[in-house]
């Protein structure tokens, strides 16, 4: 058992790296990669959209259903059979017509039942028109155009007659309906009307028709009927039912009831946790928002530097009457007497301004609404928070009415349908414009702060522990004798960074169940969102960081002028490209001093020039270009451990107004570069240095907060002295930079050397003497941790970038033949089956084939593009037989081959550099210039245009079928069928092994067994694969499974990971990928032989056997010859 221990995490999007370090000897006692899909949760999305799509269609379809159901019930039709109802309906008669009829003349049954279904299967929006109109948009658009029209219209009409109307006139109803020539004048007609539109027509019908039919249309039926016509499920509302509880729904399994479904990602407060966290629209979360940032405020010409009781109270009245832009820091200068420069502590945006709380939705809502006449200030509190809470939560405004109406109309009278539509109207006024719509606290718990936080200036974590309002002592992991992540990840809301720290906790537990304890837990959280967030930023950093490097270079040798003298120059000093990238940044000054500095002089004088820490590393702990500057060297010994602001009021170099006023006008640098340069805080100041810490060394940003408190908790609880941070990439990347250890993302290895430098952090010399990487605590705006003493850049690179352990760098730069790797294996069976794509196929005869095959049918979208025109040919020159045209059009075909044989597929066209080019072209685009669009042969020459051509494109391969049972000649089907299994059986009698494939589109679910293949479906895939009835199963794989295979004359091995069964038509053939990289590549592999790209492969070559290798979450294999004696998952 090893003493001391250190545990290093690298987490990523797709990764988690680790690193078990022997702290006593200073040894990496295991590394490792963890690999895992970071997709998984878009592709939950996308299969919840397609369940949403199928319940849509599933509940239109039942409401059919239930409406043929009624009219048997009432005798309005015959019997009713669930397979052939609709045929009743499918007898080409004019709904719209019928309807028309139905509200002045006697229909027959028959045409009674037709005009109902059609309200049924057409029944329009669920809310008023005017609360579907776009929102922002008042009068522009055809669609709220339109919505006007309809609007007017059905003031004097129903549906129905106006939808007649405009067949007759116009020849369409559905869709966009364009009217007028005049494009000026053009007016569009959409198919919109709500829900309530039609059930008044419904009724009006139903009315009339009961004169002839008074003992079918009773009451009951007009009851009953209306109910199926407007019964719609809330959005809010989600699945299930009180009879079918499902925790996706609002009706949870527990007995729970929500109001709504939304209301759990709002999330509870957890001070009350019986309470829902405010909107942060609130007027509560506002003024707390407000009060929190004064409190936050040093005012430097106060004695204590904090606004008083008296200054909060006039601020807070001015933001709450003023009607006029406001800015705080004036405002704050106004009430105080101060100076603007005397005003610290806030925080600044994006352009470097100050960012204080305002107040902003709520002034906005008080200026628009008394514009309507209307002041709010006169409305209670209560009202606000609560309304803020309804806007928040819903955007459809038919829903808003009905919230209004129902949960505030009774409770404030004041509160009518005139005011309701002011709101509506003017929603847009209480919009959030951040991703933070919620506040952290709920209305109670600011309620209990706001009267103290007014009182006397203090923070928010030290008044929640004065009033009792944090719970202590309750030890949360008691009954845990390991990490339980699931619990944890509950806290973290995107499921890319929670499935991330999920994984890494189980490294944690088996690193804890391994060596019984751990000493040092230190963790690096993701920096992005998503797989393609992180690649996308490596991109468009390392394009900005070249282009940045090459605008440099170019300047600088322009200045020097022969390029030559610069190469020579750079290869002698390694610092120089710094210097120049800096040089060129800083328009060629020196900014302390405003002095020019000459390009001939960095090469010729290069010690007159240093490069200086802009705030002092032992402070910033940054050693970015972002916290440089080239420097004279005079200057830089001069300002020494001080910032800019320290050093130039003291008398030396530039006054700082004019430093200020270059570095602001200088647009090469970003935002964190001038915060560094103007920053005028005093960094002797503990709470200032904290602050550096909390942005450059140790994360504290939401999930990191997470991560760190549950595990200090976890083994605080367990009575261990486990110390445990959580620190920034920058930091990890800045080390590798300085230990020169190249970094490659080609390969898998990076993630487990990042996470031993993650691991040896804590014996850095440099804390020693400047403090810990240890917090104590890390809250929202605040983290208690140890700082120390302030070094000079010399002696804090000395201290930083020592290696912990002698030959500790060259340890971890050898070891990739030490890292395990673990792959997260997908067995899921509820996958995506399929591409969604609908194919269509035809049988046909090609000139290569031997008899008629099922081909999939593809499409030239439009011949007279270049594109088009490209596929066109593609197709003609390797096979002109394909085109379907050609077989039952040929004379068609020949005016295309014609125009062909007359047009070229490339014309000279002059540039704009006056230069001719020759372009490619469609030929049948000349043609359309000349003649205009090609026609199809008719006797009168009146045929349809040709725009599109199909074609027999490949054989049909595996499929699904989707053909309706009552299509006449068209078959349909859905391809690319998604791979979920591959069973491993071993032939005694040939000695060979022989696999089958088994497709998600083969798996069924039923109640009692789950998801799973049936039996005869099994035997069946059994079959065509050629498994021999009497080969012995071995075991099964899946995704990512790894595998050993080895040659059994020449003892010749690999490993390697499974993909997946492939080409169908091949025995035996699967593919393969590497263990420790992306792909492939141009390799020889061992057994396998040479590939390049891809791997396709027979899965056990002759004379070879094969192994399934589990590995643990810490990449430990475990080789297996045979899993069970019979495959998983088949059902009876």
């Amino acid at each position: 058992m090893t003493d001391r221990i250190s545990l290093g995490l690298d987490i990523g999007v797709a990764s988690v790296g680790f690193s078990v370090l022997d702290i006593d000897k200073g040894k990496v006692l295991e590394l490792g990669s963890r690999l895992f899909n970071s997709k998984i949760a878009e592709e939950n999305q996308t299969r919840r959209d397609m369940r949403g799509s199928r319940r849509l269609l599933n509940r239109n379809k039942q409401r059919r259903e239930d409406t043929a159901k009624l009219f048997e019930r009432f005798g309005l039709m015959p019997n009713f059979n669930k397979n052939d109802y609709f045929e009743e309906f499918n007898d080409n008669l004019n709904p719209y017509e019928l309807r028309v009829k139905g509200l002045m003349q006697q229909l027959t049954k028959k045409e009674l039942a037709q005009s109902l279904y059609h309200l049924v299967k057409r029944r329009g929006i669920s809310y008023d028109l005017k609360d579907a109109d776009v929102e922002g948009d008042s009068s522009g658009t055809d669609y709220s155009a339109s919505l006007r029209i309809n609007n007017q219209e059905l003031k004097s009409q129903t549906p129905a007659q106006i939808q007649l109307d405009r067949l007759n006139k116009l020849g369409a109803v559905r869709g966009k309906v364009v009217v007028g020539n005049d494009v000026e004048q053009q007016k569009v007609l959409l198919n919109v009307f709500p829900n309530k539109a039609y059930e008044k027509e419904a009724k009006q019908i139903i009315q009339k028709q009961r004169e002839f039919y008074p003992e079918i249309l009773t009451d009951q039926f007009e009851k009953d009927y209306c109910e199926i016509l407007t019964r719609k499920r809330d959005y809010f509302v989600g699945p299930g039912s009180p009879k079918a509880r499902t925790d996706y729904g609002i009706y949870k399994k527990d007995g729970r009831t929500l109001n709504n479904l939304f209301e759990e990602l709002i999330g509870h407060d957890k001070i009350y946790p019986e309470e829902l966290r405010a909107s942060a629209a609130s007027y509560t979360a506002q003024l707390f928002n407000v009060l929190n940032d004064l409190n936050n405020l040093r005012i430097l010409n106060y004695e204590d530097e904090k606004l008083t009781k008296e200054d909060k109270e006039k601020i807070i009245s001015e933001l709450k009457t003023s009607v006029k832009t406001v800015s705080m820091i004036p405002l704050i200068k106004k009430i105080t007497g101060c100076e603007k420069e005397d005003i610290k502590g806030f925080r600044t945006d994006s352009k470097d301004k100050p960012e204080i709380s305002s107040m902003k939705i709520y002034r906005k809502v008080h200026k628009d609404f008394l514009n309507q006449g209307i002041d709010i200030s006169d409305w209670p509190v209560d009202f606000l928070n609560r309304l803020s809470f309804i806007l928040t939560l819903n955007t459809e405004n038919g829903e808003i009415r009905k919230q209004l109406n129902n949960q505030l109309a009774p409770d404030f009278d004041f509160l009518d349908a005139d005011l309701i539509q002011t709101i509506i109207n003017h929603k847009d006024s209480f919009e959030i414009k951040t991703n933070n719509k919620w506040h952290r606290f709920s209305v109670k718990t600011m309620n209990r702060l706001i009267p103290e936080m007014i009182e006397r200036p203090i923070e928010q974590m030290t008044l929640l522990n004065e009033l009792g309002l944090v719970k202590k002592d309750t030890k949360r992991f008691k009954d845990d004798k390991y990490l339980p992540y699931r619990e944890i990840m509950q806290d973290i809301f995107n499921p890319v960074a929670a499935k991330s720290v999920r994984e890494a906790l189980k490294i944690v537990n088996a690193v804890l169940k391994k060596y019984g304890h751990i000493d040092y837990l230190v963790v690096e959280m993701p920096r992005d969102k998503n797989l393609k967030e992180e690649k996308d930023n490596i991109e468009a950093f390392q394009k900005e960081n070249k282009n940045k490097k090459d605008q440099a270079y170019q300047e600088f040798v322009a200045s020097i002028g022969n390029e030559k003298t610069v190469k020579i120059a750079l290869s002698k000093s390694r610092k120089l490209q710094t210097e120049i990238r800096l040089w060129y940044q800083q328009d060629k000054i020196d900014p302390y001093n405003n002095q020019p500095i000459h390009a001939i002089d960095l090469i010729e004088n290069p010690d007159k020039f240093e490069i200086d820490h802009i705030i002092p590393q032992s402070i910033s702990f940054d050693d970015s270009l972002n916290n440089k500057t080239l420097c004279f060297a005079s200057m830089n010994q001069i300002k020494a451990q001080k910032t800019p602001f320290e050093f130039m009021n003291e008398g030396h170099g530039l006054n700082f107004d004019t430093f200020k006023t270059i570095i602001l006008k200088n647009k090469k640098f970003g935002k964190n570069k001038r915060q560094n340069y103007l920053f005028s805080e005093n960094v002797s100041d503990i709470e200032t240095r904290k602050r550096f810490i909390s942005r450059n060394l140790v994360d504290t940003r939401y999930s990191s907060r997470v991560v760190l408190n549950s595990l200090q908790e976890f083994f605080k609880e367990k009575d261990g002295d486990t110390k445990v941070t959580v620190i920034r990439g920058k930091f990890t990347s800045n080390m590798r930079k300085h230990w020169h250890i190249d970094k490659t993302r080609d390969t898998f290895h990076h993630h487990a050397i990042d996470a031993s430098i993650i691991a040896s952090t804590p014996f850095l010399n440099i804390w020693k003497k400047s403090g810990s990487i240890f917090p104590v605590k890390v809250n929202e705006e605040s983290i208690d941790i140890e700082t120390g003493e302030i070094l000079d850049d010399k002696e804090f690179d000395k201290n930083l970038y020592e290696q912990p352990y002698n030959g500790f760098v060259s340890e971890i730069m050898n070891a990739d033949d030490r890292i395990k790797f673990s792959h997260q294996v997908d067995k899921k069976t509820n996958r995506k089956v399929s591409d969604a794509t609908i194919y269509s196929t035809r049988s046909g005869q090609l000139a290569k084939d031997k008899k008629p095959s099922e081909y999939i049918v593809a499409k030239v979208k439009d011949i007279y593009s270049t594109d088009g025109y490209k596929a066109f040919d593609k197709v003609y020159k390797k096979d002109k037989t394909k085109f379907l045209l050609a077989k039952y059009d040929p004379r068609s075909f020949e005016r295309l081959e014609k125009i062909l044989e007359q047009y070229p597929d490339k014309i000279d066209q002059v540039q704009n550099n006056g230069k001719v080019k020759s372009v490619a072209i469609s030929p049948f685009e000349l043609y359309r210039r000349d003649h205009g669009m090609v026609q199809k042969y008719s006797k009168k020459g009146n045929g349809p245009v040709i725009k599109q051509l199909k074609y027999l494109d490949k054989k049909l391969g595996s499929h699904i079928d989707i053909t309706p049972k009552n299509a006449n000649n068209k078959h349909v089907i859905l391809q690319s069928l998604k791979p979920w299994r591959t069973d491993v059986y071993l032939n005694h009698e040939t000695g060979e092994y022989e696999i089958m494939g088994i497709k998600y589109s083969d798996l069924k679910f039923n109640s009692q067994e789950g998801y799973g293949i049936k039996k005869g479906k099994y035997l069946e895939i059994k079959q065509r694969e050629k498994v021999a009835d009497d080969s012995e199963f071995m075991f099964s794989l899946y995704r990512k499974d790894r595998i050993k295979v080895q040659n059994t004359e020449t003892d010749e091995s690999v490993e390697l990971l499974f993909w997946s069964r492939t080409m169908d038509s091949q025995k035996g053939y699967v593919e393969l990928k590497p263990i420790s990289r992306f792909d492939n590549g141009e390799t020889i592999y061992p057994i396998y032989g040479h590939t390049k790209g891809r791997l396709l492969k027979r899965l056990v070559p002759k004379n070879c056997k094969i192994w399934k290798a589990n590995t643990d979450i810490l990449g430990n294999p475990f080789y297996i010859k045979k899993e069970t004696d019979s495959p998983k998952n088949i059902l009876d």
